[in-house]
């Protein structure tokens, strides 16, 4: 049997390209700031909202955009609107329909607008408009079923019918720990492996540090001045390679966990469960460990190891971490420990 399986690419977009890629963000702002007025305009009057189809006629051939994107973005506005109408139903009064006005926005063109020239990708941008051309690295085969198209880089979309996993008859299970100074701390029960987290923690701070340098000169700056903007792009400059190194380190990450769950033979990966870390709970901590806090990628970096252990028929089972540390492993009595060694008051 075969399943189709969906793989996420970011291609950066090449400098000659950038002109035109402005251009088509900054008419998806205006459509997308366009629908935002008309919706508020309909909710202070106690007015209907307008039918998908009946927004799709009304804005065909007004912005320099091919037809498949305008159809895309407002799909995805009518889909925003019925969420939040969704989430009020349910009791949740704090969830906002879509308020601010968009100066650039992420243009998103359909698979089948898209035309691959060679080893070029082709994003249409309306009639008598000369596409952006992407250049596609070397991906293995599959159909681009969306882009989506950024600040300066490209977000694909592909699709491949791969076969499924045959998984290894045996039940051997093993344990993940998710840290700050240990990435991952992974282990079969008799061996372990040890994932350094020091080079990723050090990225952010850096990336830190320099948002504050550029804070500090930006302030002093007037809004829509030429120095203000340069200081704007050279701080999405440090963000963009501070995110280009933290991906290509959380991926490495993974790679070197599944490495050691196939060298093992482990069929069952437990790990933490993150979510609820900052969750409804106030924390009084540092400066430095709120900023080493917030800025953890643990999600991502679950994202990466769940499509790579599924390749290989391994599941990866997320378990609560409330009390691990004071449950001890031989009769599962609760003892609160005192410094670094623990010794149980039950069966010691």
């Amino acid at each position: 049997m075969q399943e189709t399986t969906v793989f996420p690419y970011r291609v950066s977009l090449s400098p000659t390209e950038w002109a035109k890629a402005s251009d088509a963000r900054r008419a998806a702002g205006d459509l997308w700031t366009r629908l935002v007025k008309i919706h508020r305009f309909c909710r202070r009057r106690h007015w209907r909202w307008p039918t998908e189809a009946q927004l799709k006629a009304h804005f065909k051939r007004r912005f320099p955009l091919h037809s498949q994107t305008v159809q895309a973005l407002i799909e995805k506005f009518c889909a925003t609107i019925d969420g939040v109408r969704t989430k009020r139903k349910h009791g949740d009064q704090h969830a906002r329909y879509p308020w601010r006005f968009r100066r650039y926005f992420n243009p998103i063109f359909k698979g089948q607008a898209l035309k691959i020239v060679g080893r070029q990708l082709l994003l249409p941008r309306g009639r008598g408009r000369d596409p952006i051309r992407v250049p596609l690295p070397e991906m293995p085969d599959g159909q681009v079923v969306q882009a989506e198209l950024g600040f300066g880089e490209i977000y694909l979309t592909v699709t491949r019918e791969m076969p499924d996993p045959v998984p290894v008859p045996s039940n051997k299970a093993g344990g993940l720990d998710i840290g700050v100074i240990h990435l991952g701390m992974v282990s079969d029960g008799k061996e372990a492996l040890a994932i350094s987290g020091r080079g990723l923690r050090s990225v952010k701070q850096g990336r830190a540090k320099a948002h504050a340098k550029l804070q500090k000169k930006r302030v002093r700056t007037k809004p829509g001045s030429r120095r203000r903007q340069r200081l704007n792009r050279a701080r999405q400059r440090v963000s963009r390679k501070a995110n280009h190194v933290t991906r290509n380190a959380l991926h490495q990450a993974a790679n070197q966990i599944v490495a050691f769950c196939l060298a093992t033979g482990l069929t069952i990966l437990y790990a933490g469960d993150l979510r609820t870390l900052n969750h409804k709970k106030r924390h009084r901590r540092s400066r430095r460990t709120n900023q080493e806090v917030g800025v953890l990628e643990f999600g991502r970096l679950e994202q990466y190891l769940e499509y790579k252990l599924r390749r290989h028929g391994i599941r990866l089972i997320k378990i609560s971490e409330a009390y691990t540390s004071q449950t001890c492993p031989q009769c599962g009595h609760l003892t609160k420990g005192a410094g670094r060694t623990y010794r149980c008051r039950a069966c010691g």
